[in-house]
């Protein structure tokens, strides 16, 4: 067994062998010597003496019986003679130091030579020491006790040695010793695979340059010592590695001085620390991500207690580190899931090691909020948890924003209404619902009356606010299971889903229709409008939604055609009468350009006296294939369609070169133009209208400007304005079809009115109907009252005339007089009625 210890005091190292063949630790009769000479006489003589010494003695006659002997058993001295036949001493030592346990046993030459090559001979033989004859038994036994205490020494030293590289070479830890100049002295394997240095072993004598550290290392053998000898110290440095690249290193140093020779030198003991580094590194970056994060991290030993958390925690939930480690996520429970929840939810944890999804939880100021939390399991290799670790961040903006996507996709952004995506989707389960179980479904499709004049007279915003309201106003109107949207512009869909029987939606529409016909105040402004209603029912017109969609529509279409402000139920007639309304706006869209439409004119009578007051101005389309097309119908086609800015200002023109010619005849009545919201507030203006007289050679009196109801409705400021100027301007302006309206009265008491023409409704009957006389009576003594002129539409007859005449009607209009006739035709009437010489 060996032991190495290191002294206190000195710091040297001391290596004892316990078991080993040292001479010192045998007794004299231990210590075996062979004799080999071919004389008897002295190897008895040697045997006697040394066997008197206590040696224990062997006799070989010769070389060759001395390799015999001695390879049979070890010896721990030889003596040998050098003249021998045969294998003489000099060939006899070179066979014994060939064999293994001859390599250091000491081999004594016996010769009678002393000269200078015989002694050269023997040493170069592989001999330890020699001795002449005649031998001196006194000088023989000091030279072997000699021999083997050099021999026990230098055995002893090759032990030290071995022992040490041995150490060096199987400690797993890089070991380098350098000389002052910084060459490598020794170094083990370990430190050849940090370095690379191809298998420069501990023993190697072959010193590399230096620079394996970077930088060089902090200390100098030269100047100033930056420690003592002995004195370790422990840095932080970088070397060279095999690949060339910097390896981070923990070095333990330590200066050695050797007393002998006074030679300086470092031992460093080398720890490659990369891996530790980066794993440092690593934990520095995690902590770093820990602290920094924007999402919360808590962490739990395995059953669920809070060891840590990190500052996006506490400005998620409000609470401390402080305030929960030591306690358990219940802390943050909102109460919103139940306990299947929670059984999923550790399920996966148990079977996955994972969890994610969505949670609500409570902060610590008792607000409840989403998370989207991820739970993993931080498991040891033998698969047992250790820890939980969860990942959570408050997903209150993101779900605020995935609900306004979702209302921005399924909901109308000005009325808050479903819109097209979420009706089809709403009917579609309706429609399915009623197959079920046998229901019926209901469809209405509404459209605003007048929303157009509103929206183009008062502005988007104005209209904007209508739509609103009348949204609201549909609301009201139908069951919380009902479903109002809006299909664009001012097109409201209504769903009545499970109706028993037709008539449920009968009153639904009249009483949509009651609301909508409401005054609406629009910031201090009061508007009427109205609503077309078309109706189709399922399964009855239809069973797919797009069926019932465009059955509605064609209903509703008709309910325009109707007079507006009224609702149609789907017929399949209605299919064709669309057929020939969109055939006729296409030809309607050509008409003016081919020549198809006309201006008559139809007198104004003064009752009293039965003199031409004046004329009327009235459009006439004649289709070349349908003949005449009524007004009625193709008048509110184009305010419906857009077109009658275009026709508007033609009628105006044809009206002003009318009046140029009737003034040449001398006909100098006025002429009253219908005008349409599409006039007024696009083209229209005041210097337009200037420049019309300026080219005609006109007066502002010579033109009277009639307005329907729905135009002075739409009483924005300007539509205002511009009534102010035309009546500024000198022009005249007549409130057709008074009493027929909802805001009459309210128009005559907000606006300037020169006269007002009752409607012909009102003067059919009147004779005959005391209602209508009543009314009529009403509409006169109020006009008087206000100091308004009033004209009577319609009259036929010569008893509706007298009726006029008696109740003190000024002016009168109707097919009693003229129909409208043509330019040359209405002269004809001119002349009948005095206005010009015949």
């Amino acid at each position: 067994m060996i032991v190495a210890e290191r002294s206190i005091d000195g710091g040297q190292t001391r290596v004892a062998a316990f078991g080993a063949d040292s001479v010192d630790s045998l007794p004299d009769n231990q210590i075996r010597i062979l004799v080999v000479d071919d004389d008897p006489l002295m190897r008895a003589l040697i045997e006697d003496t040394l066997s008197e010494e206590g040696f224990s003695v062997e006799q070989a006659s010769s070389g060759e019986v001395a390799l015999f002997t001695f390879a049979g058993k070890p010896f721990d001295l030889i003596l040998l003679d050098v003249l021998m036949p045969g294998l003489d001493g000099f060939a006899t030592c070179v066979r014994l130091r060939q064999l293994p346990a001859g390599t250091h046993v000491p081999i004594m030459m016996i010769t009678a030579l002393d000269d200078e090559a015989s002694i050269r001979h023997a040493y170069g033989a592989g001999a330890t020491d020699f001795i002449t004859k005649p031998i001196n038994a006194f000088m023989l036994v000091h030279r072997i006790r000699y021999i083997l205490r050099a021999s026990a020494a230098m055995r002893e030293l090759t032990w030290r040695l071995d022992f040490q590289r041995v150490l060096i070479e199987t400690i797993p830890v890089p070991i380098l010793v350098e000389d002052a100049r910084e060459h490598c002295l020794v170094c083990n394997p370990a430190f050849d695979a940090l370095t690379g240095r191809g298998g420069v072993g501990a023993t190697d004598s072959a010193a590399p340059e230096p620079g394996y550290w970077i930088p060089k290392p902090a200390y100098s053998l030269d100047g100033e010592r930056s420690f003592r000898p002995w004195q370790q110290r422990v840095y932080e440095t970088e070397m060279l590695g095999a690949d060339s690249t910097p390896r981070s290193v923990l070095v333990h140093q330590a200066i050695f001085t050797l007393p002998a020779t006074s030679k300086s030198g470092v031992i460093s003991v080398v720890l490659d620390i990369t891996e530790r580094k980066k794993y440092e590194e690593n934990l520095r970056l995690a902590e770093t991500v820990f602290q920094t994060a924007a999402d919360a991290i808590m962490v739990t030993d395995a059953g669920g207690v809070i060891k840590s958390v990190n500052p996006a925690f506490t400005a998620i939930t409000g609470y401390t580190p402080q305030e929960v480690i030591g306690s358990t996520p219940k802390i943050l429970k909102s109460g919103r899931h139940d306990s299947q929840f929670y059984a999923t939810l550790w399920q996966s944890l148990r079977e996955a090691g994972r969890w994610s999804g969505e949670l609500w939880q409570r902060r610590k100021n008792g607000e409840i909020y989403p998370v989207w939390e991820n739970i993993a399991a931080v498991r040891s290799p033998e698969g047992r948890t250790m820890e939980f670790v969860a990942f959570f961040n408050d997903i209150t903006a993101r779900k605020r924003a995935e609900q306004e996507i979702f209302y921005r996709a399924n909901y109308d952004p000005l009325t808050g209404l479903p819109n097209r995506g979420l009706l089809r989707e709403r009917l579609e389960q309706a429609l399915k619902q009623a197959r079920r179980y046998n229901r019926q479904v209901a469809l209405m499709f509404a459209d605003l009356d007048r929303f157009k004049q509103v929206n183009d007279s008062m502005g988007h915003s104005w209209g904007d606010r209508l739509l609103c309201q009348a949204a609201l106003r549909l609301e009201a109107c139908v069951r919380d299971t009902d479903t109002v949207a809006r299909q664009g512009g001012d097109e409201f869909v209504v769903v009545l889903p499970n109706i028993a029987e037709e008539h449920d939606a009968w009153v639904v529409a009249e009483k949509i229709i009651a609301r909508l016909a409401e005054p609406f105040d629009l910031g201090g402004d009061s508007v009427r409008i109205g609503a077309s209603i078309g109706i189709a029912l399922c399964p009855t017109h239809g069973e797919d939604s797009e069926d019932l969609v465009r059955h509605a529509d064609l209903a509703m279409y008709q309910a325009k055609l109707a007079g507006r402000n009224t609702y149609r139920v789907y017929e399949p007639a209605m299919s064709d009468e669309l057929t020939r309304q969109l055939r006729l706006e296409s030809d309607l869209r050509f008409a003016l350009e081919r020549g198809e439409l006309a201006v008559h004119f139809q007198p104004i009578v003064e009752v009293a006296s039965g003199r031409l007051a004046g004329a009327e101005a009235l459009l006439r389309w004649h289709h070349p294939q349908r003949g005449p097309v009524p007004p009625s119908e193709f008048v509110p086609l184009a305010e419906e369609k857009g077109l009658m800015r275009e026709i508007g200002a033609w009628v105006l023109d044809r009206a002003c070169q009318t009046l140029e010619r009737w003034h040449g005849l001398g006909l100098n009545i006025p002429l009253a133009v219908n005008l349409s919201s599409a006039q007024v507030l696009r083209g229209l203006s005041v210097e337009v209208l200037k420049g019309l007289f300026e080219r005609y050679h006109l007066t502002p009196q010579n033109l009277v400007f009639e307005v329907a109801e729905g135009l002075l409705l739409t009483d924005g400021a300007q539509t205002r304005q511009w009534l102010d100027e035309v009546r500024e301007l000198g022009i005249q302006l007549h409130f057709d079809d008074f009493g027929t309206g909802y805001s009459s009265l309210s128009c005559l008491k907000r606006f300037s009115i020169d006269r007002v023409k009752i409607d012909l409704s009102f003067v059919r009957d009147m004779v005959v109907d005391a209602g209508d006389r009543s009314w009529v009576q009403a509409i006169l003594a109020l006009s008087a009252i206000l100091g308004i002129e009033v004209v009577a539409e319609g009259v036929e007859t010569q008893q509706q005339l007298e009726l006029l005449r008696s109740l003190g009607c000024g002016y009168a209009q109707g097919y009693y007089f003229s129909p409208p006739m043509d330019d040359g035709g209405f002269i004809a009437v001119a002349r009948r009625l005095g206005a010009l010489p015949a």
